[in-house]
């Protein structure tokens, strides 16, 4: 999902080489090392991890091997040749205690084996690079990724057409994030040379998944009616945290804006519809 938009987006300033996982296995160190030496790259955007919550719970072997220690394997790589490393994590690597929005000063506390792979991946880029040389970007809850949209967005909009009624959980905060924004977000970050860590998120209030479907459905104008319901009624095999709302505190001093997730999230929705 991410990629999809990412991509493009920085084919237009620099010269990208791309690797899915057929390509690129980051559970091979050797063979991560040899596509770094080859490629001689400026920066790499480690954008590679399993993200199905629910999944992962079952598989945590797997998922440390490619969240954790893929990540490891490439910012091994980058230290050795000497680029940069942009590292996608994620707001699920708190605890979601908090009743306010998180920032970078919070420690993470992940409660589901996702959110901890990607906290020990984030431990392992920032130890093995030098300080001047990684950036970690805490993405909140993505959407995008077009006709192949199989996440949140693209299921809510599909049910909101067929109607008449649709449920969705109001008992959680998160911050949504189009990927697109993040890809020029990461153009920005990389012309501007920035390195550490931020949380990226478009701007607005903290939202549940009631408030983005009540959004698109209003985008559609729509006469689905949307219900409110308390995630009980949908439970999961992994823990969600109750707050997984982010804010930067290092984005403004650099000048960089992002819209309101309401704004970004109607444009999203009417690619959607065009396609």
């Amino acid at each position: 999902m991410l990629g999809m938009d990412v991509v493009p987006i920085l084919k237009n300033n620099h010269k990208v080489v791309v690797t899915d996982k057929e390509e690129l296995d980051v559970t091979d160190p050797q063979a991560v090392y040899n596509v770094m030496v080859s490629c001689n790259f400026d920066w790499v955007v480690h954008m590679a991890a399993l993200t199905d919550l629910d999944w992962c719970e079952d598989n945590v072997a797997e998922v440390i091997k490619v969240n954790t220690l893929g990540s490891k394997n490439i910012a091994k790589a980058c230290a050795k040749i000497g680029c940069r490393l942009i590292y996608i994590s994620t707001s699920g690597v708190f605890s979601g205690n908090k009743e306010i929005p998180y920032t970078e000063i919070d420690l993470p506390a992940p409660i589901n084996v996702y959110g901890l792979s990607k906290y020990l991946g984030e431990i392992a880029v920032s130890s093995l690079i030098e300080e001047e040389k990684w950036l970690i970007l805490r993405v909140g809850w993505l959407f995008g990724g077009g006709e192949r949209d199989k996440k949140f967005v693209g299921k809510i909009l599909q049910k909101i057409k067929r109607g008449p009624k649709v449920f969705c959980v109001n008992d959680f905060q998160g911050s949504p994030n189009y990927s697109v924004d993040m890809g020029h977000l990461i153009n920005t970050m990389i012309d501007k040379d920035l390195y550490g860590l931020f949380h990226v998120a478009n701007s607005g209030e903290p939202a549940s998944r009631y408030d983005m479907a009540i959004a698109i459905r209003d985008f559609l104008h729509s006469n689905t009616v949307i219900k409110p319901v308390s995630s009980d009624k949908f439970p999961t095999k992994a823990l969600r945290p109750k707050m997984e709302a982010i804010v930067s505190l290092r984005i403004d001093e650099y000048g960089i804006k992002l819209r309101n997730w309401r704004d970004a999230l109607g444009e999203y929705v009417k690619r959607l519809a065009e396609t």
